[in-house]
C-alpha cells in the first residue's frame, strides 16, 4: 500500500467542517505569514486542505475580511492591560 502524498497526508481534523475558531486561526496564521506546512500542523489538517481553504476564502473575498478581523483582535490584546491574578 502506498503512502499518501505529503500534501494529502491526513491529520486529526482532515475532512471535518471548519469551525469559526479554525477560520480565525487560519486567517491569523496567514496574517503572520506562517508557511502552509506550519498552519496545517497547527490546525491538524492536510496541507492541501489548508491551501484549498485559503484559495476558497481568497476567491470569495472572505480571507481579507478575516485577516483584518484577526489583526484587530491582536491589536486589542496588545492594548489591554494585563489582568490581575
Amino acid at each position: 500500500m502506498s503512502q499518501p502524498d505529503i500534501e494529502d497526508r491526513p491529520d486529526l481534523n482532515t475532512g471535518k467542517p471548519w469551525s469559526e475558531m479554525d477560520l480565525f486561526d487560519l486567517a491569523n496564521s496567514v496574517r503572520l505569514g506562517d508557511p502552509v506546512e506550519e498552519i496545517a500542523g497547527f490546525l491538524c489538517r492536510s496541507r492541501r486542505e489548508v491551501r484549498d481553504k485559503i484559495a476558497e476564502l481568497e476567491q470569495t473575498g472572505e480571507l481579507e475580511k478575516r485577516v483584518a478581523k484577526a489583526a484587530a483582535g491582536a491589536k486589542r490584546q496588545r492594548e489591554e492591560p494585563p489582568s490581575s491574578p
